[in-house]
């Protein structure tokens, strides 16, 4: 190589790493554009078949079906989110309403408002498809088909900057960039994406299992075969009514808050979904009750009060809105581990799994006007 196509190339080396930020996420947007009928062609007929229960086993489908396929997948989400969306605002209209309501704590009416602006919030949202997830960054980011035309055609700004993005109730990740057509969300399996996280018990963390005992008692009160005598069908069915009885308790404890973040850097697909916390402790009062001690979790200065394990395995682990991009409440992660404290430390350092459960085989999600949207003031 003579010294003349040294130069070359390193102009061109100099040229690419200093391109501004704004022309390298457009190219990049037009590259997941240009990308995506085949990428999504390539990720239907590898992942349709065995994820599609009704596709016949090695079944060799057109592309015109598989996209059909993937429509009517999308559909069922969105049929799904709006039957999950009218039961939350259900719940929330009989508890306001309720003969006692008068006699509530402060504290659940400031939840109850809390879950009401998170209602208008998923009310605007906007079901969105994965159209393009590049290998080399599998665990960190991903492409979508909304940008700011969408804006534009429902007349409000819905897909923005930090918009949260969510799969059914939890949180998946967060808008990055808009392009006009396209847009690329961070996963919060990246180690780059920072959330300000709070411990809870009961309540929020009981409500995903009452919608899923829910949709199993529609199935068994219509498999009668599933069952040897109708008593028999009769003592299931009463004691999953029970169950959902106890779930539907709206007491919950707001505990530990601390930092979470993922372990996934962009160097090729990485199918792990290890999430870590760090600084999870209460040393500062809230709004949610005193600062408590970190061993004994008993409220500062009040040794007669009764303790509370601050954050245990199984936890679920909800947005707290300290960071000023994500409104309080979102579920984000499960605890999964917590590590012993360590002599002199100020707080616990945990693992967690992500509430959305497995992120590789995203197929469509929902995106949520950003922290500070107008219409939460109309």
């Amino acid at each position: 190589m003579n010294r003349l196509s040294i130069v070359i190339l390193g102009v061109c080396l100099f040229g690419w790493v200093n391109v501004p930020m704004e022309w390298a996420d457009q190219w990049r947007a037009n590259i997941a554009g240009a990308v995506s009928p085949a990428w999504r062609l390539i990720a239907m007929q590898t992942a349709g078949v065995g994820s599609l229960a009704h596709a016949p086993h090695g079944s060799n489908e057109s592309p015109e079906r598989l996209a059909l396929r993937s429509r009517i997948d999308a559909m069922e989400d969105w049929i799904s989110e709006e039957k999950r969306v009218q039961a939350q605002a259900d719940s929330i209209s009989t508890l306001l309403n309720h003969k006692n309501a008068d006699k509530l704590k402060a504290d659940f009416l400031r939840r109850a408002e809390r879950e009401k602006q998170m209602l208008a919030l998923r009310y605007a949202s906007m079901p969105a498809q994965v159209i393009f997830r590049d290998p080399s960054s599998w665990s960190s980011s991903l492409w979508i088909s909304l940008g700011e035309a969408d804006n534009q055609s429902v007349g409000r700004t819905v897909i923005a900057r930090n918009s949260p993005v969510l799969i059914e109730n939890a949180l998946v990740g967060v808008v990055e960039y808009v392009g006009e057509t396209q847009s690329r969300v961070r996963l919060l399996t990246d180690a780059g994406l920072v959330l300000a996280v709070r411990a809870m018990r009961g309540g929020v963390q009981n409500r995903e299992v009452s919608h899923q005992v829910k949709n199993l008692m529609e199935h068994v009160r219509v498999r009668s075969d599933l069952f040897s005598t109708p008593e028999e069908q009769e003592k299931f069915i009463s004691m999953l009514e029970a169950f959902q009885a106890r779930l539907n308790d709206w007491e919950e404890e707001s505990l530990a808050k601390g930092e979470i973040c993922g372990c996934s850097a962009p160097l090729w697909r990485s199918r792990g979904l290890l999430l870590k916390g760090v600084g999870f402790n209460y040393n500062t009062a809230d709004e949610e009750g005193p600062a408590r001690s970190l061993q004994s979790g008993q409220p500062v200065g009040v040794s007669s009060a009764p303790g509370r394990i601050l954050i245990q395995p199984g936890d679920l682990l909800v947005t707290s809105g300290l960071d000023g991009i994500f409104p309080p409440g979102i579920p984000v992660a499960i605890a999964t581990k917590i590590a012993p404290l360590k002599e002199g430390s100020y707080s616990y350092e945990l693992e967690a799994k992500p509430a959305a459960g497995d992120l590789n085989d995203l197929q469509s999600v929902f995106v949520l006007p950003p922290l500070g949207w107008a219409g939460l003031e109309e």
